[in-house]
């Protein structure tokens, strides 16, 4: 058994590998946690801002609302992490938020059986099985922003210390990162697939609220695992030898850095061919993928299928596809030495989801139950996914290649060309999420209420559900195959098919004007 071991781990020391033993586990028990909890709260607002008289007229767009406001928590989240770790083990850091997560959880759990709330039955409407909404607990809906509000800024934490954690556990060595990367990352989307559909059939057999049961559990026991996680002390080190500032300080100190990174960011990529690719590259791919997953998938089961929870069906597909894509990637990884093929990918399997609208219609009104239809759903996610999984890895490792010669090491340095180009990135994409969800969510409130009036007609209630997807599923995500597919021939030499380089000869010229930005913002600040 040992022997075995050191052959998937070579290298490791008996430490590291206890490390990446604990830390492994504590992460499948996250994710299962987490699609469980963001599953039964996202069912339980689609459910209870339509059921509910006061909030049902705009109940989507109140949705793309709630959703745009979650990101931002992420991102205001992501910000409070540099403080926390300078003054506490980073494993630690993560395991508070985890029990954070369980703790708001917990409200729900307790919220809903004080307020009258019982184990979900269903009645029959329009010819489909729905949640029966006298089962709710008595409650108002809009007690979930400020709990939905805490759940993203906790995630925010959790998610980024996830991406910064393995070399406190592995170190710097290049090797030991990508192994322990490419581990971590198939146990997570395994337990992602699995978590996804359990918490299908645990929102259907217990309702939104009571499905959560399973995640205070889950999450004590990832803040149990990473507990026993050993983190360097170097962290001490930095606090002691820096400025003195108190959390609250610190957190409005690297608010200022964040902003400023922004800034960089976008002065490095609008610098170079190499970089402004990118936005239509990762930062709309993002947009669609995530839209795919918390717009398309909850909005087409509650409008057309009558059943929010059988979204989780479909993001159960979705999470196996980006597994497929992670693994593809890895294994022509030689082959492939662009991100360019993948992106073309992601991009044209866009136009697949033509296939919802055109096709439902016709599968539902003669038989298909909504739960088969969204089985089938799931395996046309899965493909999507595929493209967008392997687009996003290729891209990470892409920008990292790109910027590993800008990088600083210095303690002191607060904004890496690195951390500069992602913070850019991922605030263009938090932007467009937040306008695309929530314009899309007033545009679907117009069908969403002609088919709360449609009164024992199953097929026009098909019918009149289905007709804004043909927009949304077909129209928009063809223009974003068309947007994305184009950026990709911004680069120099990406005109082939699978391209050697993007940069070219030009590339110590490019690399040059990406340093001199920096040079730029440097005086920029000094002068300040």
């Amino acid at each position: 058994m040992s022997s075995t071991i050191e052959k998937l781990f070579p290298g490791f020391t008996p430490a590291q590998k206890r490390n990446l033993l604990f830390y492994t586990i504590g992460i499948m028990c996250y994710k299962l946690g987490l699609e469980s909890a963001l599953g039964a709260v996202k069912t339980m607002m689609t459910e209870r801002f339509n059921s509910n008289p006061a909030t049902s007229a705009n109940a989507f767009a109140t949705l793309g609302l709630l959703e745009g406001l979650n990101q931002l928590m992420q991102s205001l989240g992501s910000i409070a992490v540099a403080p926390l770790i300078f003054r506490f083990k980073t494993p630690h850091v993560l395991a508070v938020a985890i029990s954070f997560f369980a703790t708001l959880s917990l409200v729900f759990l307790i919220l809903e059986p004080a307020t009258g709330g019982k184990l979900v039955t269903y009645i029959v409407k329009n010819g489909k099985d729905v949640p029966d909404p006298s089962t709710y607990g008595n409650w108002s809906p809009y007690i979930l922003f400020p709990l939905f509000l805490l759940i993203g800024g906790a995630y925010g934490i959790i998610e980024l210390i996830r991406r910064v954690i393995p070399r406190d556990i592995v170190g710097g060595d290049v090797a030991k990162l990508k192994k322990m990367d490419a581990t971590v990352h198939i146990w997570y989307e395994v337990a992602g697939t699995g978590g996804a559909f359990f918490s299908a059939f645990m929102i259907q057999k217990l309702g939104h609220v009571y499905a959560m049961c399973v995640v205070p559990p889950l999450f004590i026991a990832a803040a149990v695992s990473w507990f026993q996680v050993s983190s360097p002390e170097r962290n001490l080190a930095k606090i002691q030898n820096g400025p003195k500032r108190s959390i609250g300080g610190a957190v409005f100190h690297y608010v200022g850095v964040y902003f400023s990174s922004i800034v960089t960011g976008a002065r490095i990529i609008f610098s170079s061919r190499r970089f402004i690719w990118l936005i239509p590259g990762y930062s709309l791919g993002l947009v669609y993928h995530r839209y795919l997953e918390n717009g398309v998938a909850p909005n087409f089961s509650k409008i057309v299928l009558g059943d929010a929870s059988l979204a989780q069906i479909m993001v159960g597909g979705s999470n196996f596809g980006e597994l497929c894509g992670a693994l593809i990637v890895f294994i022509f990884n030689t082959q492939v030495k662009t991100p360019i093929p993948w992106v073309r990918w992601d991009a044209l399997v866009l136009n697949l989801l033509w296939l919802v609208p055109c096709l439902s219609y016709r599968l539902l009104s003669n038989g298909t139950s909504p739960q088969a239809f969204a089985w089938m759903v799931a395996a046309l996610f899965m493909f999507i996914s595929m493209g967008w999984a392997a687009g996003d890895v290729s891209l990470a490792a892409y920008v990292q290649s790109q910027l590993e010669h800008n990088e600083e090491e210095e303690i002191s340095e607060e904004v890496s060309p690195l951390g500069a180009v992602m913070a850019f990135l991922y605030s263009s994409y938090i932007a467009m999420y937040f306008g695309l969800n929530y314009g899309l969510g007033k545009y679907l409130d117009v069908y969403a209420n002609k088919v709360k009036a449609i009164k024992n007609d199953k097929n026009l209630a098909y019918e009149t559900g289905i007709e804004p997807f043909y927009m949304i599923a077909g129209v928009l995500f063809s223009v974003g195959c068309v947007i994305i597919f184009a950026g990709t021939f911004i680069p120099k030499g990406s005109f082939a098919i699978n391209p050697e380089i993007l940069s070219g000869d030009e590339l110590h010229d490019e690399e040059n004007a990406t340093v001199n930005v920096l040079a730029h913002e440097s005086e920029f600040k000094a002068a300040k």
